[in-house]
Parts: structure tokens; C-alpha cells; sequence
């Protein structure tokens, strides 16, 4: 069964305790975003009912570009199992999402360095139809990188940070 990066069985890693509201199981709120690999990248479905509208029968805009940030971070993160976070993220938006309608959502890493890496994705229609597209930059952090500016962190966050670095095994 395809997991989200919280919601990982081999490792347990902040799985019963992740809020995430791109992908925690248990978030009553959120989107509970399920990711499994796709070709070069990694996707998931996505349904979502009126409780995440803007007008009648549309997605709010700001949702569409939570699901696009968390499928990149998902991808960021399931290809070199090391914790990153958002430092830009530019949407482009095809044509509204509806309420009730199925979609995909797919992300691939476009470049990275030892410090950050690049990812594009985009959610779709079955038939194949743009709703929006993004590319994102994200920052890694590193082992290394927290034991530099982990002092400037919550103690609670650099420990789940360390404990989700290479956990994930889905696809090894």
C-alpha cells in the first residue's frame, strides 16, 4: 500500500503523531495526501469535497498550492530520504479544480545540489487536462545542517527531523 512520508510501517517514524496537513493519516482536517512511485517521480489522487472550496463547486486556489507544494516535498524527500522544507514555490494555474472530480497530482526532482534541490509537478484531470503546474525549491536539511542551526529550532522538531531522515523504504 503507497504511504505518505509520516505514515511509513517499516520505520514508525512520527507516524501516530504527524499532524502534516498535506499528508497525516489522522488530521481530521487535512488532505491525507497517500503518495506511491510513478516513473521518474512520485503522485498521488486526489477528491476533495466543499469543506476546501473558494466559490461554489471550486477549490480555493491556496489549497490547490498546498497539494502541489506537499507532492514536490514528497518527492523531494522520497528520493534522497532527507528532510527539506519549502524556500520557493512558483504556481501556475491551467483552469479551476472542482469539488467532487478526481485528479492526480505528480512531482520529479528537476536538479539539486549538495544544499537544495529542484522539483516540478502538476495536477491533472484523467483525461489529461492542466489544473495548475509548479516548480519549487527546497532546502535540505542535513545532518549536517542541523547540527549547525538546529540550536535556532525547536528541540521537539530537530528530533523528528533526525528520526524521518532516511526512514522511508518504499521503492528501495
Amino acid at each position: 500500500m503507497p504511504e505518505s512520508a509520516f505514515n511509513d510501517s517499516a520505520s514508525g517514524a512520527a507516524a501516530d503523531t504527524a499532524n502534516c496537513f498535506g499528508c497525516a493519516p489522522h488530521n481530521p482536517i487535512g488532505l491525507r495526501l497517500v503518495f506511491e512511485e510513478e516513473g521518474n517521480g512520485f503522485g498521488t489522487r486526489i477528491k476533495l469535497g466543499a469543506d476546501y472550496e473558494s466559490f461554489p463547486g471550486v477549490i480555493h486556489g491556496g489549497i490547490v498550492a498546498a497539494i502541489l507544494d506537499e507532492t514536490l516535498a514528497q518527492a523531494v524527500y522520497r528520493s534522497d530520504r532527507i528532510s527539506a522544507f519549502t524556500t520557493g514555490l512558483r504556481i501556475r494555474y491551467g483552469r479551476p479544480m472542482e469539488t467532487g472530480a478526481e485528479y492526480t497530482a505528480h512531482a520529479e526532482i528537476t536538479k539539486r545540489d549538495a544544499l537544495s534541490v529542484r522539483a516540478s509537478g502538476e495536477i491533472r484531470l484523467p483525461g489529461g487536462d492542466l489544473v495548475a503546474a509548479a516548480d519549487g525549491t527546497f532546502h535540505l536539511l542535513t545532518d549536517e545542517v542541523l547540527g549547525t542551526y538546529g540550536t535556532r529550532l525547536p528541540t521537539e522538531l530537530v528530533d523528528a527531523l533526525r528520526a524521518s531522515n532516511r526512514t522511508v523504504t518504499q521503492g528501495d
